[in-house]
């Protein structure tokens, strides 16, 4: 009879493994084990005895590591695949950020200029409505045909102002035609620009206007007063007539 040949000392009853003993080893502590201690079924141990080095058996002590070993791998993987989203839109918000400080840089090399053009524009248009302060036009006037036209209308905007306005003696500084000269029978009339010399003269000008609706002088009735706008203003109030106009469209029972 052949001696029997250790090969370890079983890890559950310490008693020598031999050769002829049905036995296994962990593939992951490497201690040796008799089969009936870890309740390996005899088939399931031909089979382990018959297959190659790819299948591997765990003892029990080792199989609840090995679990939570496998666990925490797992756990680490989709760490590591969040890690790695969250880089890919790290560099993302990157390139975002680099767009941002391009734009940000490019922003602080046009910003003043616009800023300053903004504030020469509106210095400009404040001092264009200083200029036009003392200044009134005057809507309706018909253009002389003969003679003096500035001598004309100065006898005519005296009599208006005395006779429908009941403004006696007007500081008249200067009068002005505006616009180009239209032709004889259009019914169209040039715009007067009177520029007076004193600040209540014009405040009596633009406070008795409203006569003008009620005045029985034919030559008058067709007149109209208003302020010396600069093109800003002008431009700001076309576009709020224009904005009421469409607002009397859209909601007529309101107007």
């Amino acid at each position: 009879m052949a001696p029997k040949v250790t090969k370890n000392i079983c890890n559950n009853c310490n008693k020598d493994v031999v050769s002829n003993d049905r036995d296994l080893s962990c593939s992951i502590c490497d201690k040796w084990f008799h089969i009936k201690y870890e309740r390996v079924p005899v088939t399931d141990y031909d089979f382990l005895q018959k297959s190659d080095d790819s299948i591997h058996w765990v003892c029990k002590g080792c199989k609840g590591t090995s679990q939570k070993i496998c666990k925490m791998l797992t756990l680490m993987h989709t760490r590591q695949d969040k890690i790695e989203t969250e880089v890919v839109g790290l560099k993302h918000c990157n390139k975002r950020m680099n767009s941002v400080d391009k734009n940000v840089s490019q922003l602080n090399e046009i910003l003043p200029k616009m800023v300053s053009q903004q504030i020469s524009q509106i210095i400009d248009d404040k001092s264009e409505q200083e200029k036009r302060e003392a200044n009134v036009i005057i809507f309706g006037i018909s253009v002389t045909e003969e003679g003096d036209s500035k001598v004309k209308d100065t006898e005519f905007i005296q009599g208006l102002c005395s006779d429908s306005l009941g403004i006696d003696n007007i500081a008249i500084d200067e009068i002005t035609r505006l616009d180009a000269k239209p032709k004889k029978g259009s019914g169209k009339f040039r715009l007067t620009k009177l520029v007076v010399k004193d600040n209540t003269s014009r405040n009596n000008l633009f406070c008795n206007a409203y006569k003008l609706k009620d005045t029985k002088i034919g030559a008058h009735k067709k007149i109209g007063i208003g302020r010396d706008l600069t093109k800003k203003q002008r431009e700001i109030n076309n576009a709020l007539r224009i904005e009421l106009g469409q607002m009397k469209k859209d909601f007529p029972h309101r107007s």
